[in-house]
């Protein structure tokens, strides 16, 4: 037969099982500070799951310079940076997480950004934007990135276009705002000045820090995630 229990006696046993929650939620929060508190920008995790939920969720224990890097760019993306055609519904895009998959044009190596792919093969004729405001630090050929624009944001970080088939007016030193144009999507790399065609028509995006001298890339699939609702809508068929 059980035992009727006295109000203290359930008083006292409610706030044992409170304690137990109370200890277990802290020992699972100083765990994730112990796992979390010494992330690096170089870590692999950290640069594979940038901006995504999964870091998100930990932002609390993570470094503050780490910290100060996901509030930087989380207040400077404005766009994604592919309008999309007020004309041609149609005209979409599309992407994936590739990030450091295998590359092989001149060695092997890992993708350092992400593949915005046109569903239509036609170089020249979708508009890119910045996602940020910045000033414009580099423009030109790249071997492997074709005619490429980047641009530094006031926090710092590096915003790459590549692929380009032309670019809008716009000069190195140059200060550009968010959704500003900075040229079409092309299929141009992989070869001299002028080289097309050595694949399909799309936009790579890349985003870098520099830190002590060092280029350290960013996953930007997450960026790009969170920026598919903010599109722009521009005049193209």
């Amino acid at each position: 037969m059980w035992k009727k229990r006295t109000g203290q006696q359930i008083l006292v046993l409610f706030l044992c099982a409170l304690l137990v929650v109370l200890l277990s939620n802290n020992m699972e929060k100083m765990g994730k500070y112990n796992e979390f508190r010494h992330i690096k920008f170089t870590d692999s995790w950290f640069r594979a799951k940038f901006f995504s939920e999964e870091m998100r969720e930990v932002s609390d224990w993570l470094p503050e310079r780490a910290k100060a890097l996901l509030r930087n760019v989380e207040r400077e993306i404005t766009y994604f940076p592919v309008p999309e055609s007020a004309k041609k519904p149609s005209l979409t895009t599309s992407f994936v997480d590739t990030w450091q998959a295998e590359r092989n044009y001149k060695g092997k190596r890992g993708h350092e950004g992400t593949d915005i792919m046109a569903s239509e093969n036609i170089r020249g004729l979708y508009p890119v934007v910045s996602m940020t405001d910045g000033t414009v630090v580099n423009i030109g050929w790249l071997d492997k990135g074709g005619y490429r624009i980047g641009i530094t944001s006031n926090s710092g970080t590096y915003y790459y276009y590549a692929h380009l088939d032309s670019y809008a007016d716009v000069s190195e030193g140059d200060e550009v705002e968010a959704g500003q144009l900075l040229g079409y999507m092309g299929d141009s790399g992989y070869g001299p000045e002028g080289t097309k065609g050595q694949f399909a028509v799309h936009l790579h995006m890349g985003i870098y820090l520099y830190l002590d001298g060092e280029e350290i890339s960013l996953n930007p699939y997450y960026v790009l995630q969170a920026l598919e609702s903010r599109k722009l809508k521009y005049e193209y068929s």
